[in-house]
């Protein structure tokens, strides 16, 4: 078999075929009587007979008024032929999309307008089907701001910028060859001149080598080098891609001319692809216009770097800032969000820096019409819509800053933020297990033991050590099993009898235990991702009560907190955490029109998800805060990042409705409050 040989189809055989019985030359109407085809096929299946030669080390001719012939002995044509022959005799049965990438391919390439029965001809589509594929060729070029052209007579081509039509080509590649193959190519040529993957379609492979791919890599390796810092393998191989696009279009004359943006001109990036500029026109004997060098060099600039990502305890020095503007604008949309996901999001640095330094990236391409690819688009969409639709409802006041639209896949990048931001609400301890020691008393064994569970067990939590003849705690509640050396009567949560040496067979039956409360708690998890409350669900009756005042901000948490502790669904500390909270950060939790929502951290105490509500008849006003005065004040207990969601963001908006509110403020019983909410609910038309 032939090394690197790209994929034939049938007619492309018998085109070989015909070839390798001819002795010396022959012209494409022999081989169109010799094939059944017509020579307008031939001609279009010729690129691919020849690679197909090439590979075999056999030279080809193909030269106008000579023919065409294949320069080898008699005996190396009878070795190609039984090469072929054994061949499975049929066509490669292609998916839809790849037919639309082949499709693209050519649309992308083609100097003129190509027919469809041209493309018929070359790639064997029935015309049913091709017709089918153009509208969603049509739409993929859309994306980039390229217009698909159709007339009868004509024919189709592209109408669009000649950095849209390059661009494309780029992201073309990429999906042909998938996330996988990508991330590897910029190494294929570290020490290859060629390209070869079974993978991918015969045509890609082909346009692929087309590309100076070697040489672009090279330059790869020469910007990194001046520039000091390495790029990200994803970097590596869209610039050395279109690097390659871009020298094979200026080669046929598709030159980009125009002025080129002051601050690309100054920066460091463009004196050095000025030098990779210079290589090129002398190279490959051609001009490389200014506009040229811009793109080249915005791309670098656009660039996340291999250390783009480091915790701050990384850095050498102090961390580098996000500019002014990024992070203005960060800061505005986890405002925006923090109201309808977590208000704890708002005082997430973290998560502000990050968006900060993310838009620094992006704003630069959106300036410069670099698109941008987000593979995990469709996950974020439909696994965590309503993540995705607040970041999409905060986007605006990036698009009023910069006055560009935004892609999706941008939105994407700025939901995927967030959802980091709300996995950071649950820490470490949230993931622990929390159990009890039952011991007859003797400290001995009860200290040996907790030893032992600490060791083989890190993520159990022991909360109490008690004598089994005592009655369990308060703590209890927030337990989920207990670990006894003696045996219980009639107990209020799963008892797991073990020795106070901690035996094999002992550590065997706690790891069963883990096991299976895991694999609950993940079960629950992937539940709540489609489980939603209503605001009504979690403001119950007696989670709402009507005060006259308070005296101090500490009260009015703790009386507004009070029926959710009694009635267990938070604990005591999730009070200190609030507290903590506000003396820390102040009231930055403050919703407008009097109301403030108060909470913690889900892993600070929250047993279940819950909201109280407290009215008071005298608004309260802390001294110092930047607030109006108060005098509705709600506390959240949300047990993850989603299942809170509607009726936080069903609270945010009846905020906003000054006759809701007046309403609220003339009840006289927590029942009126609840049918207000029956009432307001149905009204709201927005969705999270």
């Amino acid at each position: 078999m032939l090394t690197h040989a790209p994929e034939i189809n049938i007619r492309q055989q018998s085109i070989l075929r015909a070839l390798l019985s001819t002795n010396g030359k022959a012209t494409l109407s022999e081989l169109s009587d010799q094939t059944g085809l017509s020579p307008r096929v031939i001609r279009y299946n010729m690129e691919v007979v020849r690679s197909w030669l090439k590979s075999a080390e056999v030279n080809f001719i193909n030269r106008p008024g000579y023919g065409v012939e294949v320069v080898a002995s008699q005996e190396k044509k009878r070795n190609l032929l039984e090469i072929i022959n054994n061949l499975e005799d049929c066509d490669i049965v292609l998916s839809r999309q790849e037919r639309v990438r082949i499709i693209l391919l050519y649309l992308l390439l083609v100097e003129e307008p190509i027919s469809t029965k041209q493309l018929v001809e070359v790639e064997d589509f029935s015309r049913s089907t091709l017709f089918k594929d153009i509208c969603e060729v049509e739409a993929w070029l859309s994306n980039f701001g390229l217009k698909l052209q159709r007339k009868s007579a004509k024919g189709l081509w592209i109408e669009g910028l000649e950095e849209s039509r390059r661009f494309a080509l780029v992201r073309l590649l990429r999906e042909e060859l998938g996330d996988k193959y990508w991330y590897q190519l910029s190494n294929v040529f570290l020490h290859a001149n060629k390209f070869s993957n079974s993978c991918i379609s015969s045509r890609f492979e082909l346009f692929i080598n087309q590309l100076e791919l070697p040489f672009c890599r090279r330059v790869i390796h020469q910007i990194e080098e001046n520039i000091s810092i390495s790029m990200s393998v994803i970097a590596q191989a869209e610039i050395m891609v279109y690097l390659g696009v871009a020298i094979l279009a200026m080669r046929i004359g598709n030159v980009i001319e125009g002025e080129v943006d002051p601050e690309v001109r100054n920066s460091d990036e463009f004196t050095v692809i000025q030098i990779i500029g210079y290589q090129i026109e002398k190279k490959y004997d051609i001009e490389v216009s200014e506009k040229e060098l811009e793109i080249i060099a915005a791309l670098i600039m656009s660039t996340k770097w291999d250390n783009y990502y480091l915790l701050e305890s990384e850095f050498e020095h102090t961390p580098p800032s996000a500019s002014l503007k990024s992070e203005k604008i960060a800061v505005s949309i986890v405002n925006i969000c923090s109201m309808r996901l977590h208000p704890m999001l708002k005082i997430d640095h973290v998560l502000i820096r990050e968006i900060s330094h993310h838009l620094d990236y992006a704003i630069f391409r959106l300036q410069h019409h670099i698109p941008i690819r987000n593979s995990n688009l469709t996950t974020i969409q439909e696994r965590y819509a309503q993540i995705y639709r607040v970041a999409e409802s905060s986007i605006f006041v990036l698009e009023n800053e910069i006055n560009i639209h935004v892609p999706e896949e941008e939105i994407g990048f700025i939901a995927m933020y967030l959802l980091a931001g709300l996995e950071r609400l649950r820490t470490v301890e949230d993931s622990r297990l929390s159990v009890i020691i039952a011991n007859d008393g003797t400290r001995s064994k009860s200290s040996l033991l907790k030893s032992r569970l600490e060791y083989e067990f890190p993520n159990l939590k022991v909360m109490q050590i008690i004598n089994t003849f005592e009655q369990l705690p308060e703590t209890s509640q927030r337990a989920e099993a207990i670990i006894s050396t003696l045996a219980i009567d009639n107990p209020s949560l799963p008892v797991i009898e073990v020795s106070p040496f901690l035996e094999s067979e002992d550590i065997k039956n706690i790891q069963r235990w883990v096991t299976e409360k895991n694999q609950s708690k993940r079960r629950h998890r992937l539940a709540g991702l489609d489980q939603q409350n209503s605001l009504v669900d979690l403001l119950k009756m007696p989670y709402i009560s009507l005060a006259s005042s308070v005296d101090t901000w500490q009260d009015m948490v703790r009386i507004a907190s009070e029926p959710l502790i009694q009635n267990a669904c938070i604990q005591p500390r999730y009070l200190d955490a609030m507290i903590d909270l506000i003396e820390n950060h102040g009231f930055y939790m403050y919703m407008g029109s009097g109301t403030l929502l108060l909470h913690a951290k889900p892993t600070d105490g929250v047993n279940q998800l819950c909201m109280s509500m407290m009215r008071l008849s005298k608004p309260f006003q802390y001294e110092g805060a930047h607030i109006p005065d108060v005098d509705l004040i709600f506390v959240l207990g949300a047990t993850d990042d989603n299942s809170h969601l509607t009726a936080l963001f069903q609270l945010n908006e009846l905020v906003q409705i000054p006759q809701f509110m007046q309403d609220m403020r003339a009840a006289e019983r927590p029942a009126e409050i609840i049918h207000l909410l029956w009432e307001w609910l149905p009204k709201l038309t927005g969705e999270i």
